[in-house]
């Protein structure tokens, strides 16, 4: 970039800056106005334009309003955080928002409902440039990944919160992206984190072997079961008649286009045990979603049969049902499901 042109961007910047602050006056709320950041801005410009540089890869300005800009390694990706501070220098959250690479990306919220702008601006310093080193690294699902579970928490709080209208996940996901905001993993393929700083709502992300699918499944603290999607397309899990979902959140993907879980609520069955204490009974069904063709398989045990841990596997054109461990290790299927190719 030409001095002319770098000249011009700063410019630009310093204009916007001046709008955004403007905006930020007129009320609390009034923040969500401002308009997108100036694309393509270089250190350089963030310079001319009054920025403190915080090191190679973040600068910082501090006014009524707080703007941060942030850049990946190789300097092809940027992000720009502004907060509108409280006034008498007291910290707090007066309105945040949030651009990587020049689109508007959700603020993380906490259950209060205030944007984690403090949370968020450390993990922009300490982890952008490192977790996203190259053009082929994308922030953007993991910062839309980190939005949408911190406003599932907000929804999970409330009281019988499985009755109300849960938002999708982001349809594509990687495991790069669960590391990047600090979930855990059970082995390469599956990662979980809890929903928010009470540690009693959970999120899990299970992969298929080739990584290319995603089943993302929540449980708030007072549910017997989980909601599930698959690629951001929500599974219609069993419920119970007040609207509580039945499935466990443990679902296991059989092969790239498969993938399972059990369900209980089987209160009704003839051969349930009262005496086992568990939150969906000891008797389970399958629930089985195809993530090719979206369709919905939900199998039940005849009331002879006793599937206290149901498993399945995929093969030739089928789908098997096992009614526990032994009976899977023994080959000993209880049902056969044909499937469309």
């Amino acid at each position: 970039m030409s001095d002319a042109q770098g000249s011009a961007q700063a410019v630009l910047l310093k204009g916007w800056m001046a709008t955004v602050r403007q905006i930020a006056t007129r009320s609390a709320h009034a923040i969500v106005q401002c308009p997108a950041p100036p694309a393509r801005l270089t250190r350089d410009d963030c310079a001319a334009a009054g920025f403190r540089m915080l090191g190679p890869m973040c600068a910082c300005y501090h006014s009524d309003v707080f703007f941060q800009v942030n850049f990946s390694a190789d300097f092809v990706h940027r992000t720009m955080l502004i907060e509108r501070r409280r006034r008498w220098g007291r910290a707090g959250w007066h309105g945040a928002l949030l651009w990587i690479d020049g689109e508007p990306v959700p603020v993380p919220v906490d259950l209060n409902g205030h944007p984690q702008s403090a949370t968020l601006s450390r993990w922009l310093n300490h982890r952008f440039a490192t977790d996203f080193p190259t053009a082929e690294d994308n922030p953007l699902r993991a910062l839309l990944l980190w939005a949408w579970q911190s406003e599932v928490a907000l929804i999970a709080d409330e009281q019988r919160s499985f009755t109300r209208d849960f938002p999708a996940p982001p349809r594509l996901l990687t495991c790069e992206d669960c590391e990047a905001i600090g979930y855990e993993f059970h082995d390469e393929r599956s990662a979980w984190n809890f929903l928010d700083g009470t540690a009693r709502s959970t999120v899990r992300v299970d992969f298929s072997p080739d990584l290319r699918h995603a089943a993302v499944s929540v449980m708030g603290a007072d549910w017997c079961g989980a909601l599930l999607w698959v690629d951001g397309e929500p599974v219609p899990v069993p419920r119970t008649r007040d609207g509580e979902p039945v499935c466990e959140q443990y679902p296991a993907w059989l092969d790239n286009r498969f993938v399972y879980a059990q369900i209980g609520g089987l209160w009704d069955h003839p051969l349930l045990d009262p005496s086992k204490i568990n939150l969906l009974g000891n008797i389970r069904g399958i629930l089985v979603w195809d993530a090719v063709k979206r369709m919905l398989h939900v199998e039940r045990p005849e009331p002879a049969q006793a599937w206290t841990s149901p498993l399945a596997d995929a093969q030739d054109g089928s789908l098997r049902i096992y009614a526990n461990g032994e009976a899977f290790r023994q080959r000993r299927h209880d049902r056969v499901l044909s499937v469309p190719d």
